[in-house]
């Protein structure tokens, strides 16, 4: 019997954790996606997510300003509701602050938090204030989409493509992690355009988060290593899958649908073909370089 964190892991937690829940039928989706959906209209629906930054966990104040400390806060939330191909509209934040913080620090992680919220049309509309051991930041956010808008990770059918946006790894070497834009406008354009069956974004690392797509859907995925998009900061195919706070998406397109995007994408909008969901199941695996398949297991950030 598992009687640690640790040995659970983090998603085993949440399972655990959330194993007996129940929603009313206003919850389109709950636990298990970027952010949780909700009925409010036959036509209209909230997307509602909650990400937070812990300082020696997120962020070390003596390597981000304050400005990027706020500036990830919003910007996280704001990816997550890109993921599900909604438009963000209100936040909420609440902060824990060491009581020797200089005010200057406090400002200027309340400037990152507006300017994002600013840049990305969210109304920051209130949150709470606390003393803590340590500084924390977090940002409850909502936004809107149509039903038919909303994509999911376990919407994945055997033969999509697998796409991602950007390049991936390097993410600590390059401080992307603290300056990262939202793929808002990505996820508009791919939504309005191609129509994913799956999408999610990339903050655990790409392989971990295609066992996410793997799990959701029930479906056995292989990547094909040759043309994962490596950044250069990264180096390697391994940190590109590995790393984690990429922050772009990842997505499943039928095969026709995927090639028209890869023909007709505007020029601004950077889009891999990366995979095959393959089958049915739940597996992921990598098609080496050398031509050999392997299972795919991730070894990134680990919370337990």
């Amino acid at each position: 019997m598992t009687s640690s964190l640790r040995a659970l892991g983090e998603f085993g937690l949440i399972r655990r954790l959330t194993r007996h829940l129940r929603t009313d039928r206003s919850v389109i989706r709950g636990v298990g996606d970027d952010a949780a959906v909700l009925r409010v209209s036959p036509r209209r629906a909230w997307l509602l997510s909650m990400d937070m930054l812990v300082e020696g966990v997120h962020f070390r104040r003596s390597q981000a300003t304050p400005y990027q400390i706020g500036w990830k806060a919003m910007a996280c939330g704001v990816s997550d509701i890109a993921a599900m191909g909604g438009r963000p509209r209100f936040a909420a934040v609440s902060v824990g602050l060491p009581r020797r913080l200089a005010l200057a620090e406090a400002d200027g992680i309340y400037r990152g938090l507006t300017s994002a919220a600013g840049r990305f049309r969210v109304n920051l509309v209130g949150g709470d204030t606390v003393r803590a051991p340590q500084l924390v930041v977090d940002v409850a956010i909502i936004g809107e989409a149509q039903p038919g808008e909303i994509v999911l990770r376990s919407g994945a059918r055997v033969g999509d493509r697998l796409l991602v946006t950007g390049r991936l790894g390097g993410s600590y070497a390059s401080r992307k992690h603290l300056t990262f834009t939202p793929r808002l406008r990505e996820s508009q354009y791919v939504v309005r355009h191609a129509r994913p069956n799956a999408m999610m974004d990339l903050s655990d690392g790409l392989a971990s988060d295609l066992w996410r797509i793997a799990e959701a859907s029930r479906v056995a995925l292989v990547v094909d290593e040759a043309k994962i998009p490596v950044a250069r900061a990264a180096g390697t195919v391994w940190h590109a899958l590995m790393d984690g706070e990429d922050y772009e998406l990842l997505f499943a397109l039928p095969p026709r649908r995927a090639a028209g995007l890869l023909q007709a994408k505007p020029h601004w909008l950077q889009v891999t073909d990366i995979g095959v969901v393959a089958g049915r199941g739940t597996n992921v695996q990598l098609l080496t370089k050398g031509g050999r398949l392997r299972v795919l297991r991730p070894e990134g950030f680990k919370h337990f």
